[in-house]
């Protein structure tokens, strides 16, 4: 059997497509802002369906969920690079939540995958309980993540609509409420990180402690 071309395993393909919707998005983002959202939330929800095809076709590979991390932190990242350009008042908050978005998920990659983990939604069950649901219950992770997304996008919507219907405000409201939520299980992911890798960290001193 000849070696398989990770590359060019379907979830992997899903994964260029949404690379390329949110480069799409990106370039639209200072002049449609309806195709630019259109094609950001397709990138978005295209990220269940990878997931599905990788455990369906038994094709899930570590290049495949790279790949579909840093997809979910740049395209969100961006999309906060555009509000700030959008709601300059407000650029501290939109810069501290992508510092906490982009330092709270490296480090629990690099802690998880230095304690052996396969995926940074691999978690010791054992931990923190509020990671413990946020990463075994599907419907409470999407319901976070996309309740996130859609509150930054309503912002940048907002923003380019001169008359918004009454009901986008409730809406807007509902999520960001899950968008502080969301920020504090980042917070979440910061402390449990931070507190695995320094027990890594203690438990490496001790075995050399006992060479000398």
């Amino acid at each position: 059997m000849g070696q398989e071309n990770i590359f060019l395993f379907v979830p992997n393909l899903i994964g260029y497509a949404r690379v390329v919707l949110a480069l799409l998005s990106f370039f639209l983002m200072p002049c449609c802002p309806w195709p630019a959202v259109f094609c950001y939330l397709l990138s978005a929800l295209l990220d269940a369906f990878d997931g599905h095809a990788a455990r369906a076709l038994n094709q899930s590979t570590k290049f495949g969920a790279m790949m579909d991390m840093l997809t979910d932190r740049c395209a969100t990242m961006c999309l906060l690079v555009n509000l700030s350009l959008l709601y300059p008042s407000y650029t501290f908050l939109f810069q501290l939540s992508m510092c906490l978005d982009i330092a709270s998920h490296w480090l629990h990659l690099h802690s998880s995958t230095l304690k052996g983990s396969g995926s940074h939604k691999t978690i010791d069950l054992s931990g923190n309980p509020v990671l413990r649901l946020y990463y075994t219950s599907k419907p409470v992770l999407f319901v976070m993540c996309a309740g996130n997304e859609l509150f930054f996008c309503l912002l940048y919507i907002l923003h380019h609509i001169e008359d918004p219907a009454a009901w986008l405000f409730p809406l807007l409201g509902v999520c960001g409420i899950i968008c502080l939520l969301k920020s504090g299980i980042s917070v979440l992911h910061l402390i449990t990180a931070s507190q695995n890798m320094a027990a890594l960290d203690a438990s490496e001193r001790r075995m050399l402690s006992k060479k000398y």
